[in-house]
C-alpha cells in the first residue's frame, strides 16, 4: 500500500504548476486564489482627518470659551485652522487642515448665547494624519493569497474592481450505489439516504472550484461507464468518484477508469479510514476514486482532493499543526495509520485537541463537532504532542 507521505508527494509531483490565470470583477472574486501583487494607489487615509464628533479648534487654543464659526462636514475640503478662540463643529471622517487640534463633543457644554465651553484642552491625537495606515506602494495583498471578506473590503477602498486569480478547477461528481436515495426520502428497509453527495458539494464550495457536473447511480458497470463518459465531456479537471473504488463484484472504478485510458497511480493507501483509495490520472485530468463510507470520504477530501485543489490554485499545502492531545487513551492503534476526527481549541496560547468517538468509517455522528484529523502513526499509541490537520480556517 502507498503511505500518506507518498501519496502526498504523487499528488504534488501530478500537478506541477497551478491552473492558468483568469480576471474576474471584485464581487465575484471571495475565495478566490490571488495571482497578482495589490499596492496601494495613494495614502490612506487619503488626507487628515477627524476621528471623532466635536469641534476643530486652533493648536494652541486652551481650555476655555470658543466661537463657533460654522459645520464642516465630511465630503468637503479641509477648512483653514480656526483662529484662536474661534471653532469649527466637526464630524468623524471630516477632512482637517494639517496643524489644528480637535476636541470631542462630550468634552463641551454649550452656553446659552451660544458659546461653547472647552472642558479640557484639546489634542492633536484626534486627528488621523494622512497615510497612518499605509503609504502609497505599499504592498497590501499579494499573490497567493485566497480572499476573504476583508481582503475585498481593502481592495474595494483602493478602487480595484478586477482581479487576476486562478482558474477555478472543474470538478465532475459521480456518486454511486443501489443502496442510496436521495435525502427528501424514506428510504426503504435496506437503503440509506446519500450523505455523500450534499457533502462533496460543501466541500468543494468551502475549497476554490467549480463543481460543474454531479449525479448519482446505481452499480451497473455498464450505467458507470456511460456517466464517466458524460462526465468527461465536461472537460474536468477532477473527477470524484463516491464509492466503488474496493475490489468486491460491484466496485467497478479501477476497471472503467482503465477501460477510458487513465493510468492508475494509487490503488491503496496505507490509511484509516480511507484505505480503499483510487488515484488516475489522463492528460490533465486527476481521478480520485473515494471509498463510498462518508467518513472516509471526509478523511480523504481533505487529505488529499483538497490538496490537489490548492496545487491547481497556486497555494501551499494546508500545514500540519502541532496540539496537546487531550483523553489519549480515547484513542486506540492500529496497522494502518489513523487520521483520527477531532475537535481543535486554544488554551492558553497552546492548542489542544479532543479525539471524537467514532465507531467505523461509516459513522457520522462525528463529524458534526469536526474541526480537524489527529494523526496517528501506524502501530502506535497516542501520544502528546500530536500532529493536526485542520479541517477549517483557522
Amino acid at each position: 500500500m502507498t503511505t500518506v507521505d507518498q501519496t502526498f508527494t504523487l499528488i504534488d509531483s501530478l500537478i506541477p504548476d497551478p491552473l492558468e490565470s483568469e480576471t474576474v470583477p471584485l464581487d465575484q472574486s471571495l475565495h478566490r486564489i490571488l495571482r497578482q501583487t495589490i499596492q496601494a494607489s495613494d495614502d490612506q487615509p487619503p488626507f487628515d482627518r477627524s476621528s471623532i464628533d466635536g469641534y476643530l479648534v486652533h493648536q494652541d487654543q486652551e481650555a476655555t470659551m470658543v466661537r463657533i464659526l460654522t459645520s464642516h462636514f465630511p465630503g468637503s475640503m479641509a477648512p483653514p485652522t480656526p483662529s484662536l478662540g474661534t471653532a469649527f463643529r466637526i464630524y468623524t471622517g471630516s477632512s482637517v487642515p494639517s496643524v489644528a487640534a480637535l476636541i470631542m463633543q462630550e468634552d463641551t457644554q454649550t452656553l446659552p448665547d451660544g458659546t461653547i465651553k472647552l472642558l479640557k484642552k484639546p489634542s492633536t491625537s484626534l486627528i488621523r494624519p494622512r497615510g497612518s495606515h499605509f503609504r502609497k506602494g505599499a504592498t497590501l495583498v499579494a499573490a497567493p493569497d485566497q480572499l476573504q471578506p476583508g481582503s475585498l473590503g481593502l481592495l474595494a477602498s483602493l478602487g480595484v474592481t478586477r482581479l487576476q486569480v486562478s482558474r477555478l478547477p472543474r470538478v465532475a461528481h459521480l456518486v454511486t450505489g443501489a443502496e442510496l436515495v436521495d435525502p427528501s426520502q424514506s428510504p426503504a428497509e435496506g437503503q440509506i439516504r446519500d450523505a455523500n453527495s450534499i457533502m462533496i458539494r460543501s466541500l468543494l464550495t468551502a475549497s476554490p472550484s467549480d463543481l460543474s457536473w454531479q449525479t448519482r447511480i446505481g452499480d451497473d458497470r455498464k450505467d458507470f461507464l456511460q456517466s464517466l463518459q458524460k462526465a468527461l465531456k465536461q472537460q474536468p479537471d477532477m473527477i470524484l468518484l463516491s464509492g466503488a473504488s474496493s475490489v468486491g463484484d460491484q466496485d467497478h472504478t479501477g476497471s472503467v477508469l482503465q477501460e477510458l485510458g487513465f493510468q492508475i497511480v494509487v490503488r491503496q493507501v496505507n490509511l484509516r479510514p480511507g484505505k480503499p483509495l483510487i488515484i488516475a490520472q489522463k492528460g490533465s485530468t486527476l481521478a480520485f476514486g473515494l471509498p463510498g463510507n462518508p467518513l472516509s470520504h471526509f478523511v480523504c477530501f481533505h487529505l488529499f482532493v483538497r490538496r490537489a485543489l490548492d496545487r491547481w490554485g497556486g497555494l501551499p499545502s494546508a500545514p500540519l499543526l502541532e496540539a496537546e492531545l487531550l483523553s489519549e487513551s480515547d484513542v486506540q492503534s492500529d496497522p494502518r495509520e489513523t487520521w483520527w476526527p477531532g475537535h481543535l481549541t486554544a488554551l492558553h496560547q497552546n492548542l489542544t485537541a479532543h479525539p471524537l468517538p467514532w465507531r467505523d468509517s461509516s459513522d457520522l455522528s462525528c463529524l458534526a463537532k469536526t474541526n480537524a484529523l489527529l494523526r496517528i502513526p501506524t502501530g502506535r499509541k497516542a501520544g502528546s504532542p500530536v500532529e493536526v490537520l485542520p479541517t477549517m480556517a483557522w
